[in-house]
């Protein structure tokens, strides 16, 4: 979505600019965007003063106004990141100076009687209450982007296009690809500048286009359950746990849906356990090459000892439905297993420094195919995890 969002941003810049999006499988958003929680993020999160926190901010209220301008499903449900006890109070009020610092609109604290009032289900100390915070089809937006570009007359879709190698030329760069587990033939595409957005392999085809072999992706695979249907209406809004500060992002949480595909559902989730492919959506899904990238990387290993009972907690829960389920049971404790069904499975790309520490700002490297004046190869290496609002507002700053 990063990549559509910036290729539609040059072609409304640059209006003789003329744009190609070279994309992996047979249509856009099949991987991150198209299966995460799809929540819109106010901004709550981010160390005041961050360029995650501004674009995060900013980029909320773009996609409400794209959205709503353009047919794509979404709606401004509001958010509680709840306290399930007193000791976690204190989270919530640093989290309520944050958000404020950073420009969130309209937050506020609630105690467990007027959190109760909102949402009858949710039995919790208090709340941080969060009404910009929404939900967004992001396929769809994905697609809605490509529309635009297409639209322009100067903007083109190539799918089934899996890059395998780039060159420098004096007048620009060679993008060589093929289509995806084939071995011919080859799909070949000159350009005079290339930006590369990839995803969970964002390191991957930076590297091919001379990127630095620092940072890696680390993939995560997600696992989601939702309320069957006649109890989807448990809650109406998201409803987060308090962040743990244990390596894991949000924790399991509760988010209505408005997906297109499939849906509208109320999910619970996600987990977090380390997956043994960039495209490992189940654990019997095992690419040998790319785990050995994740476990000779020593960030990996720097995390994975700081948070050694979060990994197998999150290991066990991923085998036990009711163990994963005992976390969401914690928000809303009258949450029964017999209301609950399988849902589909995200991978999330995450980024260790060597010391072990997420990445939690944008990561981007230029001109790293010999670094003429005008950069003949621009890497979007990581976006940082949650950037769920942000895709329009880094176009903008990979524009500028």
């Amino acid at each position: 979505i990063v990549g559509c969002a910036t290729a539609r941003e040059i072609l409304n810049r640059y209006p003789k600019f003329r744009v190609g999006i070279l994309e992996k499988e047979a249509e856009v958003a099949q991987h991150q965007t198209g299966h995460n929680s799809g929540v819109i993020h106010a901004g709550i999160y981010y160390q005041p003063g961050s360029t995650m926190a501004r674009l995060c901010v900013r980029g909320a209220d773009l996609v409400y106004d794209y959205c709503a301008r353009n047919a794509v499903p979404h709606e401004r449900v509001g958010k509680l990141i709840v306290a399930c006890d007193q000791s976690e109070v204190k989270v919530l009020h640093d989290l309520y100076e944050r958000g404020t610092a950073n420009g969130v609109k309209g937050l506020e604290i609630l105690d467990g009687q007027q959190v109760e009032k909102m949402e009858p289900n949710v039995k919790v100390v208090a709340a941080l209450h969060s009404p910009n915070t929404g939900i967004c089809d992001y396929g769809a937006l994905c697609r809605s982007f490509v529309r635009d570009v297409l639209k322009t007359r100067r903007g083109e879709l190539h799918t089934n296009f899996e890059v395998t190698g780039m060159e420098r030329l004096a007048d620009g760069v060679i993008i060589v690809g093929k289509e995806p587990g084939q071995k011919g033939p080859l799909k070949v595409v000159k350009a005079k500048h290339v930006i590369t957005c990839a995803g969970l392999y964002s390191d991957h085809v930076g590297r091919l286009g001379g990127g630095d072999k620092a940072p890696k992706v680390v993939p995560f695979r997600g696992t989601y359950y939702q309320m069957k249907p006649e109890f989807q209406d448990i809650c109406k809004r998201n409803i987060y746990p308090v962040p743990s500060n244990r390596g894991i992002p949000v924790g399991v949480h509760f988010t209505p849906t408005c997906n297109k595909e499939r849906g509208p559902q109320m999910i619970i989730g996600p987990g977090a356990c380390l997956a043994f492919a960039r495209e490992g959506y189940r654990l019997s899904n095992i690419n040998w090459s790319e785990f050995l990238g994740t476990v000779t990387h020593v960030g990996f290993w720097s995390f994975a000892a700081k948070n050694v009972g979060t990994a197998f907690t999150e290991i066990y829960r991923d085998f036990n439905q009711k163990a994963f389920l005992a976390e969401a049971q914690k928000l809303i404790p009258s949450l029964t297993i017999d209301q609950t069904e399988e849902s589909f499975a995200g991978v999330m790309a995450q980024v260790f420094d060597n010391s072990g520490t997420a990445a939690n700002e944008f990561i981007f490297e230029k001109g790293a195919l010999g670094g003429i004046p005008f950069l003949p190869s621009f890497h979007h290496v990581n976006a940082a995890f949650g950037e769920r609002g942000n895709q329009m507002t880094d176009s903008k700053r990979i524009g500028n």
